[in-house]
């Protein structure tokens, strides 16, 4: 089961990288498409779960959106705020949404004025937070028990295998 939740989840994020990466070109925006497509498809049933013949559950009273965020929140945000961090702390950028805006990022302003070894620090401090991230979130999704990992547990969830019906 942990091998087909996991599989699921690659192919969402493929499906969402593939859509969001050519029209957006920012990380932190593929990440926010990323948790608004799992939000709004979790109560159907995300084409990586459909995949996979998995399905997410909720309790007798069904899958609240309350339970669809925390559940998002934990099992898509957080390791997408890592490899943004990761990206960033290893000082890669492609800021052609903001740029076209005509806002800066604060890393960007950072390294124009201020010298280049104190920016160092900022680098190391974001790409170490940024494991930290992605180093819970794999610790997290490993935490299986029955059909439950944490983040179902605190949202409430549980993800069943679909049946196949006889012909």
């Amino acid at each position: 089961m942990l091998v087909r939740r996991l599989l699921a989840r690659l192919l969402d994020w493929l499906l969402v990288l593939v859509v969001a990466w050519p029209l957006v070109h920012e990380p932190v925006l593929v990440v926010l498409c990323a948790a608004v497509y799992d939000v709004l498809l979790l109560r159907l049933n995300t084409l990586g779960k459909a995949l996979t013949g998995l399905r997410v559950v909720g309790p007798a009273s069904g899958l609240s959106l309350r339970r669809a965020l925390t559940r998002t929140l934990i099992t898509t945000a957080l390791p997408g705020a890592g490899v943004v961090l990761v990206l960033t702390g290893l000082g890669w950028r492609e800021p052609a949404l903001m740029a076209g805006l005509g806002w800066q990022q604060p890393w960007v302003v950072i390294g124009e004025h201020v010298a280049m070894g104190s920016a160092g620090w900022l680098a190391s401090l974001l790409l170490v937070g940024g494991f930290v991230l992605l180093s819970l979130s794999v610790v997290e999704a490993l935490d299986l028990r029955g059909t439950r990992t944490w983040h179902d547990r605190k949202a409430g969830t549980a993800v069943v295998r679909l049946k196949v019906a006889a012909r």
